[in-house]
């Protein structure tokens, strides 16, 4: 298995679109963690953020976040609204954003790892008969069961031979975490792991509405 740095983020988003995938993307939340201080805790005003070098990359993904939450019944704004510089965003900054509309949760997103497993698929061989109808003869005439004992055995006997390979599945992980701003307390996280996205836009749906439903179902949103 090998790893890919997770220090620039969404930058790796650039790169899903070489991936092929045959397969729906899927995204569980691997583990989780709720902080038992904020049991009766809902939030209805959350401030997104992505943590990312690549604004391109932060801008998509905060709204895709935010639309998620809204689709679950919840209220989030995207930082990059407020906040749209490309740099590192200053504490005093987020703090003025946060007074100006009143947020009571900041929800932080990172990138944890990209890992690729490859699996070594055996070679396997099965009987593949080949059956002949003869028009007029019938299924049991000249069919399958009709051409003599030799061409009953002859298409029985044929094989299909697949050799081995090998099957490599990506998997992004991402570490997703809610605050209180009434405390600053950690309420929550999460990490999501996202199996063989098939494009951009779809690894960020994926990944947004597992988390959301996650809380909406830790009720930490309406």
């Amino acid at each position: 298995m090998t790893k890919t740095r997770p220090s620039k983020f969404f930058v790796f988003l650039v790169a899903l679109s070489s991936l092929a995938a045959c397969s729906k993307t899927t995204t569980n939340i691997s583990q989780s963690y709720r902080n038992p201080g904020f049991e009766e805790t809902v939030f209805k005003n959350l401030l997104v953020i992505g943590v990312s070098e690549n604004q391109e990359g932060r801008q998509a993904f905060e709204d895709a976040f935010a639309k998620a939450i809204a689709d679950e019944g919840g209220g989030a704004q995207a930082s990059w609204t407020l906040l749209p510089q490309n740099t590192q965003l200053e504490e005093e900054q987020i703090r003025a954003a946060i007074e100006a509309k009143n947020f009571d949760g900041v929800l932080i997103t990172r990138l944890l790892s990209v890992d690729k497993d490859q699996d070594y698929v055996e070679p396997k061989a099965y009987n593949n008969p080949k059956t002949t109808y003869y028009s007029g003869g019938g299924y049991y005439g000249r069919g399958y069961y009709g051409g003599g004992y030799y061409g009953f055995y002859g298409t029985t006997y044929a094989k299909v031979h697949e050799p081995g390979y090998f099957e490599t599945s990506t998997t992004l992980r991402l570490e997703t975490s809610l605050y209180s701003l009434a405390t600053d307390g950690l309420v929550w996280t999460g990490q999501s792991d996202t199996v063989d996205p098939e494009s951009i836009p779809d690894a960020r749906a994926s990944m947004t509405a597992a988390v959301a439903k996650r809380l909406k179902e830790e009720r930490l949103i309406p």
